[in-house]
């Protein structure tokens, strides 16, 4: 009987504990769910403690944000740097599938970020994810031809139409635009460069106007209406949240991959 009382009275603390963590993830997803659009939008969060008390000592092993068929204007979950620190993320993990942010359709978001902390209270009295510091991590962010194809448009007013190709390293875009200088059909087969961090711009660009090679004009009015292409921060309202490294266009898709992190809320 010795041992056994202690077991007993463990096993129920741990019981109300795992209890506790099933309610806070439940109200985490809640609380990211309320933030997004759309009639499929889901969203899980699952946490992973140091030990059987970890929730309660604020110490987290990790939290895994899933999120899928969503549409959003800004970021969920922001940083807001004046909580307390007194509650640790080990390992922050966000993966997002099938969504839109501010009208770019992107196939999956995946990022881990070490290091950060949150507010324990809120966490225990209200059950929420507010973090105050966030650490710096690696993201990997895949968009579809299609995808961009559908988006240019819509960021590029003389662009009426277009297709895009992501092939060999190369973007093709094949369309119809009406600029000052032509109303006209366009070909543009170009690298795809990073710029200052947060843009995508094309370069090394082959224009052909109307079936004939683009004077040195006319190439530079095109190019110019369309870089970037995707600027990470002014069309996506990212913030400093993904900074690129590296971008890939094959098989029909962009990949990029940079540094990650929680961008504080902003004023």
């Amino acid at each position: 009987m010795g041992i056994l009382i202690p077991l007993i009275v463990f096993g129920i603390g741990y019981g109300a504990v795992a209890k506790e963590v099933r309610v806070f993830e439940r109200r985490a997803s809640e609380d990211i769910l309320a933030q997004l659009q759309g009639p499929d939008r889901k969203v899980t969060v699952k946490t992973q403690v140091n030990h059987p008390f970890g929730l309660f000592f604020a110490d987290l092993k990790s939290a895994t944000i899933n999120a899928e068929h969503f549409s959003t204007e800004g970021l969920p979950l922001y940083n807001d740097p004046g909580l307390p620190k007194t509650g640790v993320v080990r390992e922050l993990r966000i993966n997002l599938q099938d969504f839109r942010l501010r009208g770019l359709r992107i196939e999956s978001l995946n990022s881990v970020i070490p290091d950060c902390r949150f507010d324990r209270d809120l966490a225990l009295k209200r059950k929420q994810i507010r973090l105050s510091k966030s650490g710096l991590g690696d993201g990997v962010v895949t968009i579809l031809e299609q995808d961009l194809a559908e988006f240019i448009p819509k960021k590029v007013r003389e662009i009426k139409r277009c297709v895009v190709k992501l092939d060999r390293g190369k973007v093709w875009v094949e369309g119809y635009g009406e600029f000052l200088i032509a109303k006209t059909e366009f070909l543009v087969v170009a690298d795809l460069e990073i710029d200052a961090e947060f843009r995508l711009n094309l370069a090394n660009a082959r224009v052909i106007f109307g079936w004939q090679k683009a004077d040195d004009m006319s190439k530079k009015v095109l190019l110019d209406a369309m870089n970037p292409v995707v600027d990470l921060q002014k069309d996506l309202g990212l913030l400093d949240a993904f900074s690129l490294r590296s971008v890939v266009c094959a098989d029909g898709k962009l990949v990029a991959t940079g540094k990650t992190k929680i961008p504080d809320r902003p004023q």
